[in-house]
Order: structure tokens, then C-alpha cells, then sequence
């Protein structure tokens, strides 16, 4: 997932690169053995990448579903996507958590799964979600 222009900047150069990568081997391959490259490896890292840009694109234009999770870890994996979804850059959430941008990014990293319930909160605040949580035994 990308989760800065900075990313996608960077995966856009790379997307460039595997086509160039793939013209080359079109050229210089024949027959099966090019179809076998181009269809196996550099076609459908270019399709994943460009899944990746149009996603971050969506979610720059504030096209945001978040679906019912059940469990607090189920949370974590959107918490970029809210940010993003929401016109916040890592820079703009780590100044309102009053951290560096680097610390954002390795939150970003793992998908938030290594910050405490309580600094999820202080991050879902700064974002401006509001969490309700049922308890059921």
C-alpha cells in the first residue's frame, strides 16, 4: 500500500522501469520464452503497483468504506487508509502527536500493530474517527 506521495512518486519511477525492463526482454527474447517473462513476472508486478497508485488515489479523493470489525486488531490496518482518506499526511498526524514523521512511517510499517491501545486511540483522535467498543462475554 502506498502511503505517501513520496511512495507514489517512487512507484510510479519503478513502474517505468519494469515496462523499460519489459521492452527489453520483448526485444531481445523470442517466442514463448518472452510470453513466459512478460506474463509471469514483469506484467503482473506492473498490474500490482498500479493497483497500489489507483487505491492511494481513491483514498486522496476521500474514497473511504471502512467495513464492521469485530476486534481491536482489526482496526490497524486502516488506520493509514482513514489518514490518507482524510487529506492527513504522515507529517501533519506526527505533528499533532507532537512525534517525528520517521515515527508515523514505522507505524505505518506494520500496519500500526506494534502501538499500544492507548496511543491507537491518541492516533484515531488526531484523525479525527471516533471509536465505539462493545464489550459481549
Amino acid at each position: 500500500m502506498i502511503k505517501s506521495d513520496a511512495q507514489k512518486e517512487r512507484t510510479a519511477t519503478r513502474i517505468e522501469g519494469l515496462r523499460q525492463a519489459l521492452a527489453k526482454a520483448e526485444r531481445d527474447m523470442a517466442g514463448k520464452r518472452a510470453v513466459a517473462v512478460r506474463s509471469s513476472s514483469y506484467e503482473g508486478m506492473i498490474r500490482q503497483l498500479e493497483d497500489d497508485m489507483r487505491e492511494y488515489d481513491e483514498l486522496m479523493s476521500g474514497a473511504l468504506t471502512l467495513p464492521n470489525v469485530e476486534r481491536l486488531d482489526q482496526i490497524a490496518p486502516f488506520v493509514a487508509k482513514i489518514r490518507i482518506a482524510r487529506g492527513m499526511s504522515q507529517m501533519d498526524l506526527a505533528r499533532r502527536l507532537r512525534v517525528s514523521k520517521q515515527v508515523i512511517s514505522r507505524y505505518e510499517e506494520t500496519e500500526y500493530q506494534t502501538v499500544s491501545i492507548g496511543r491507537l486511540q491518541e492516533i484515531l483522535d488526531a484523525i479525527g474517527i471516533k471509536m465505539l467498543v462493545t464489550l459481549s462475554a
